[in-house]
């Protein structure tokens, strides 16, 4: 790992587990407090506020792939696939469940879908490029 490559992670890592603090922060400010709020348009500003430290993190992987050489480029399009095809199936296949009675589940439950399916094709490239 050249020594630009680390200095790359180091800031990825610092600037998006520190977006990802925020966003837990505000996730629970927000769940405690949404149902206190009455007018609608304060809920709407509100239940969106977590929206900016998700921007902050994703716009930080960005960044951090753009500083990769062509390997793990590589390895992150597989990922990035491999997250689409497995959320895609699995919220579809969900949703025919729930046709058939099953529970409905909210859709903000998409995004740590897609996040554990990026971690798991992260894993998965990585093992086929060893």
């Amino acid at each position: 790992m050249t020594a630009e490559h680390h200095t790359a992670k180091r800031r990825y890592m610092i600037r998006f587990l520190g977006a990802m603090m925020v966003y837990s922060v505000l996730i629970m400010i927000t769940g405690r407090t949404i149902r206190h709020v009455d007018p609608t348009w304060a809920k709407v500003l509100l239940s969106l506020l977590p929206i900016i430290p998700i921007g902050v993190a994703l716009s930080e992987l960005l960044r951090f792939v753009a500083s990769l050489d062509e390997l793990q480029r590589r390895v992150q399009f597989e990922a990035v696939a491999t997250a689409g095809v497995l959320t895609c199936m699995l919220s579809f296949a969900w949703g025919m469940l729930e046709m058939a009675g099953l529970p409905k589940l909210p859709i903000v439950l998409v995004t740590p879908l897609f996040s554990a399916s990026y971690g798991f094709g992260v894993w998965r490239a990585t093992r086929k490029y060893q």
